[in-house]
């Protein structure tokens, strides 16, 4: 096993001891590799952050947050505006979301109960109130919002695009990426997914406490528009509390170049401990790297 630190921030150094004749190959892997491990990251900052407007918008979905009663994740700060606050006309409500200006200041957002950083806007309609079953949440975010959130309070992300989430019952939540962009000091990268996410323990109203279980697809363009694939080989397990919240506990998932069919296999928890310690292993090559997740 090679316990080598790698961070989603990843460098590879590859050096090259073939002899000539097999140099060209080697340059070739070397790209490959380096592709592949770009997809990797982009793949889980867009991961990360649309994973964490689910959460924003279940929890606040759930409370139909008028009062922000039970464990929500919206600090006091965050400013709600209701465009339309009744379900009595039939057509369902709408909000906006208002964490204030991205800052020049350190924290450059607003830190919320999840533990994660917020500036800017979100829009969230609901057709129906949240405990119905069949009923639609949809987040949508543009350019103008100026919506950014990250896990630090430094290097936060911009974010454009659509989130749908559809309530299956009261455990089953089908949703939906779409048109998503992710966008921060290294490049953007579009993504989109579908997933299915069913909660295994229910902390009461709010979030904040809650286990859920993601399933399903995804894809995307890397920042050098390489495109890749994600498919989840074992569930990805999420907790929602402080420290948790930015990453899994548990899961598997392999991510796949496109263009040169490279892959990257990627497990949330190495030491098969479910343990809340941020800690993934990535192999590649057949070779094992160890990483905190940013």
């Amino acid at each position: 096993m090679n316990n080598k630190s790698f961070n989603l921030g990843w460098t590879f150094v590859i050096v090259a001891t073939f002899a000539s004749v097999f140099t060209v190959s080697c340059r070739r892997d070397k790209k490959e590799t380096l592709e592949t491990i770009t997809s990797a990251e982009d793949n889980s900052t867009a991961e990360n952050e649309f994973t964490s407007l689910f959460d924003l918008a279940d929890d606040f979905s759930s409370n139909d947050s008028r009062a922000r009663a039970g464990n929500g994740i919206l600090p006091s700060g965050a400013v709600v505006t209701f465009e339309d606050s009744t379900f009595n006309d039939g057509d369902g409500i709408e909000c906006t979301i208002d964490f204030g200006e991205l800052k020049n200041s350190i924290p450059k957002g607003l830190l919320c109960l999840d533990g994660r950083y917020r500036a800017g806007k979100v829009h969230i309609s609901l057709n129906k109130r949240y405990r119905y079953d069949s009923a639609v949440a949809m987040v949508t975010i543009s350019d103008d919002d100026n919506y950014y959130a990250g896990s630090d309070g430094v290097n936060l992300t911009k974010l454009t695009g659509q989130v749908v989430l559809t309530r299956i019952n009261s455990d089953n939540i089908k949703i939906e990426v779409i048109n998503a962009k992710a966008t921060n000091d290294r490049g953007m990268v579009a993504w989109q997914s579908v997933r299915n996410i069913t909660k295994t323990l229910d902390n009461g109203p709010g979030i904040l406490g809650d286990v859920f279980q993601i399933t399903g697809s995804a894809s995307g363009v890397n920042r050098d528009g390489q495109s890749f694939t994600v498919t989840i080989d074992d569930p990805l397990v999420k907790q929602v509390e402080w420290g948790c919240a930015r990453t899994f506990v548990k899961g598997k998932i392999t991510l796949t170049n496109v263009s040169t069919g490279k892959t990257l296999k990627i497990d949330y928890d190495p030491y098969n401990d479910g343990k809340c310690d941020l800690t993934a292993k990535a192999t590649i090559n057949n070779k094992e790297f160890y990483y905190i997740v940013r």
